[in-house]
Formats: C-alpha cells, sequence, structure tokens
C-alpha cells in the first residue's frame, strides 16, 4: 500500500491525462470570460457614414435610428442634430448666428443624404419613437427650453410648452431622452439646486401643445452604491444623457440609466410613476488619474456582432465601426474633449472602470449599436425601425452564441473536473 497521502504510479500516470481533457474543454470558457473583459485596442472601422456635415451646419450630438415606410424607401435612416453653435439657453452663439438646429437623416447604409429638418433653439436631444413614427428633441437645456416631436416625413416640428416649467430661478431644462413602451423620459439638466428633479417623465398633450411633467426622483435620492454596496445620498449637479438597458442584457435588463456628466456618476433605476424607484449609483474612471469621466454617449451590445455609430462632434462626422466578437451585454461609452481626454471604450459595471480603445476621435458625442440580423452582411441594412437610438431600447434582445457556447463549456469543464475527482476516489479505494 502506498504511503497515506503519497498518489500512487498508476494515479500519476492518469492524472495528467484527465486533467489535459479538462484543460482543453475549460479553455473555450477561459476565452469566453475574457472576451467580457476584453480589451482590444481598437475597433475595426468599417466606414465614414457621413464625413462633414451639411453646408453651414455643424456640431453633431445625439444619433438615432428610425425606419419610416414615405421616406427612403422604408430603409433605414440615422438621424443626428447639428447644433450649430447656438447657446444652452437658445440664444445664437455669435452676432448675427444662427438660432436653428439642424436635424438631418442619413441612409444608415450609404451615408446619403435624405433629409434636412430646421428646429428653432439648440437641439441637445434627440431620440426616435418606433411606435408613433415620430422624431423627439429636446431643445434649449439649460433654460427656456422645450420639446418637438418631428415629422421625418414632411420635416413639420410640433413644439410642446412643458408644464411645470423645469427652470427654477431662470436654471434648468431638458437635454437626454428614453423613450421605451410608449413613455417619455427626460433628463432634467442644469438643476438650481440639488432638490430638483433629476428625471421626468413626460405626457404630452395634442390639443394644447404641452407636455406635463412629472418627476421620477430627485437629484438628492437615497441610492445603493455598486462600488461599495453602501447606502448613499445623491447630489448630483448635472443629469446629462439618458439611456433604457436593453431587456436581456445581464446587467440592470429594463432599467433607466442616467448619466450625471459632471459627477462622473450613472444612476440606474426602474421608471415608475407607482412606486418609489431602487436607485444603484456607479461611479465611474478612466485612464486619467484624478479624471472624473464626462460620459455623454452610452450603447449596449444586443448581438455579438454588429455595428456601433459614433459621432465626432468637432471632426463633424459619424463613423461606423465592426463590434464583431463583443459579447451581448458590452457596454460603450464616449468621452468628449471636455477635459481634454476624449476617448470611446468599454465600461465595466461591476467597478465602473473605462477601458478606452485606441481609436482617435477630437469629440465623440452620440453613440448608436445596430445589431447584425443573420444573414446580413451589412447590419444597416439589415435593422428594424425597432432598433432605435442610444437613448432607446425597446428592441428585443438577441443571446449571443458566444454567451450560450460559454453556459455548454463552462458545464463539461465542471463535468472533466468532477471527473478527476471521482477517478482519484476510486483508484484510492482499490489501493
Amino acid at each position: 500500500m502506498p504511503l497515506q497521502g503519497r498518489p500512487s504510479s498508476r494515479w500519476l500516470t492518469v492524472a495528467p491525462a484527465i486533467l489535459m481533457i479538462a484543460s482543453i474543454v475549460a479553455s473555450p470558457l477561459a476565452t469566453v470570460h475574457a472576451a467580457s473583459n476584453a480589451t482590444d485596442p481598437s475597433l475595426p472601422l468599417v466606414k465614414v457614414l457621413v464625413s462633414a456635415p451639411p453646408s453651414g451646419d455643424k456640431g453633431p450630438d445625439d444619433i438615432a435610428l428610425l425606419s419610416t415606410p414615405s421616406l427612403n424607401g422604408g430603409n433605414p435612416v440615422v438621424w443626428t442634430a447639428y447644433q450649430n453653435g447656438i447657446q444652452a439657453n437658445g440664444t445664437a452663439g455669435s452676432l448675427g448666428g444662427p438660432t436653428q438646429s439642424t436635424i438631418v437623416g442619413y441612409d444608415a447604409s450609404t451615408g446619403a443624404l435624405v433629409k434636412t429638418i430646421q428646429v428653432t433653439g439648440k437641439s441637445d436631444g434627440l431620440s426616435s419613437d418606433p411606435v408613433t413614427g415620430m422624431l423627439v428633441s429636446t431643445l434649449n437645456e439649460d433654460s427656456h427650453s422645450s420639446l418637438a416631436v418631428v415629422d421625418p416625413s414632411t420635416g413639420q416640428a410640433t413644439y410642446y410648452t412643458y408644464n411645470p416649467d423645469p427652470a427654477v430661478s431662470g436654471n434648468g431644462g431638458t437635454d437626454s431622452i428614453a423613450i421605451v413602451n410608449g413613455g417619455i423620459y427626460l433628463a432634467h439638466s442644469n438643476p438650481n439646486d440639488a432638490t430638483q428633479p433629476a428625471v421626468y417623465q413626460a405626457a404630452l398633450d395634442d390639443s394644447t401643445h404641452t407636455a406635463y411633467l412629472t418627476p421620477v426622483y430627485y437629484d438628492n435620492s437615497a441610492a445603493t452604491s455598486i462600488n461599495t454596496g453602501g447606502h448613499v445620498t445623491l447630489g448630483l449637479s448635472d443629469p446629462d444623457t439618458n439611456f433604457v438597458m436593453p431587456a436581456g442584457t445581464p446587467s440592470f435588463p429594463g432599467a433607466l440609466a442616467q448619466i450625471s456628466q459632471a459627477d462622473g456618476q450613472i444612476i440606474f433605476s426602474t421608471p415608475s410613476l407607482t412606486a418609489t424607484p431602487n436607485l444603484q449609483v456607479l461611479n465611474v474612471t478612466d485612464n486619467k488619474a484624478g479624471n472624473i469621466p464626462p460620459i455623454d454617449g452610452f450603447a449596449v451590445a444586443t448581438a455579438s456582432q454588429g455595428t456601433l455609430y459614433v459621432v465626432d462632434a468637432k471632426a463633424g462626422t459619424i463613423q461606423a465601426f465592426n463590434t464583431t466578437g463583443w459579447p451581448v451585454g458590452t457596454v460603450f461609452v464616449g468621452e468628449p474633449s471636455d477635459n481634454a481626454n476624449p476617448l470611446v471604450g468599454t465600461l465595466n459595471l461591476k467597478t465602473g472602470i473605462i477601458t478606452p480603445f485606441s481609436n482617435t476621435f477630437a469629440s465623440p458625442k452620440g453613440l448608436l449599436f445596430v445589431p447584425e440580423v443573420a444573414g446580413g452582411a451589412d447590419a444597416a441594412v439589415t435593422i428594424t425601425a425597432t432598433q432605435t437610438t442610444t437613448q432607446t431600447a425597446t428592441q428585443t434582445t438577441t443571446t449571443s452564441n458566444s454567451s450560450v457556447d460559454g453556459v455548454l463549456y463552462g458545464a463539461v469543464a465542471v463535468l472533466a473536473v468532477a471527473l478527476v475527482a471521482v477517478g482519484y476516489v476510486a483508484m484510492r479505494r482499490r489501493e
């Protein structure tokens, strides 16, 4: 009998083989796990969809996607709003300068200009409603704010006055828009103080052209810190970007995410007017020590293959990048040049760490993820109107093959490890 605690020579011969099998079946699992925390140095550029603004326009910001039967042959159109140097209160940025923003639609596949629409004021939030087939824009995010519903076919804009006025003592407006299940959620930007609402739900009265605002939660609401697990009181000073997390994503499915840009925080909540929302707050950091990342663009991968559209405000471009291999649930974020650290990267929703891509941008703003549909070589050609904007997530999430494979490989790996243990016990009993 071998010495106690010392494996027999037969076990030493068999064990490596079993362990080799375990390592082989487990290696794909390690690959899948690494993909969810991948640090690829760059995203492959598919094309520069828009290389320059229309003549006389500048400063593209948000981005939206919509298919309109009577426009562009029903093919998907990418929309962006050129702010044209207008001040945040709607006044001209220079003497005699423009006071109208230009909402422009481009063919999502070719980049060909489809439509230009003028709206009065600075268009800061832009989204699309696939149910109504309309574009929705917020105007003048700091004060004198209003909302416009735009018919992409006719170019007609209908303006809505807010009730109550989001401004207090002359400070306050509306910014980013998230539309889900017919609900319109608006970021309350430039608040007068921390007692103001952070998010409104807007109800539109078409007869009076009034947008009635109901607070969802406040700048000083109670929340749970994702970073520490502790209870905190929010102190939001700059609610900016709204985004509804896709229903099938691994983290915060269906939650409303709001970025408080100057605070470097993202708040996740379940939109509801019937109950106090449960708030969780994530503090974010990037590759620059001491920087508060001024996240503006936000998009989530809903398939393992797709296209990420990036609006670069300073360059005046819209670029399309291939995201193949990035798993469902990957969060893409963009930081404009506010803090001299412009980047697009991925965000870890557990740690708040942003890992930048090596792609170079002048000042990235709106982001839009479009999943590739099976059988379509170009995702932009095969998408539908239900996949809309970086602030809208009403689509059904597609399960990625890599996620399914990861589960299968994981099960096999566990089985292999179990075989090692069983083999060891059986051999010791025989000895």
